[in-house]
């Protein structure tokens, strides 16, 4: 049973702390009202503007945590659950935001523009669970 980590996993790994802490000072960005991404003139709950904020600082703050001593822990499925079920939600809020944006674009008369940022988010979420999965099992990436 093989147990050294690839490098493609470590630096997969790398690529997802990073993306933790994007998405914690994009919240942040967004609870200050630093440059928003919504304007604030259209939103009619901005309550759930601030939830969301939140919700994606929780999601960035699990990528941060200390995997590599989780994974020797007894709390490994639970936190791994965790992870995953906030990565599925965090998908779904994304094909939400995507389809708002659209709600709102044509409620203006307007064409929406393609939801590239948010496709991008969405698989960058996605890829998570099994990232984290893989390096406590390397040996099943055969």
């Amino acid at each position: 049973m093989r147990t050294e980590i690839p490098a493609g996993l470590r630096q997969a790994r790398i690529i997802s702390i990073i993306f933790g802490v994007f998405l914690i000072l994009n919240a942040l960005r967004d609870l200050t009202g630093v440059w928003p991404r919504w304007d604030v003139a259209v939103v009619t709950w901005p309550m759930l503007l601030q939830l969301s904020g939140y919700f994606y600082i929780f999601v960035g703050a699990c990528l941060l945590l200390p995997w590599q001593k989780i994974m020797q822990s007894a709390r490994w499925p639970w936190v791994w659950g965790l992870l995953t079920t906030l990565c599925v939600m965090f998908a779904f809020a994304m094909i939400t935001e995507v389809m708002a944006k659209n709600y709102i674009a044509q409620a203006a008369g307007l064409k929406a523009k393609p939801p590239v940022f948010q496709a991008i988010l969405l698989f960058a979420a996605l890829a998570q669970p099994p990232i984290t999965f893989f390096l406590r099992r390397p040996d099943l990436l055969d």
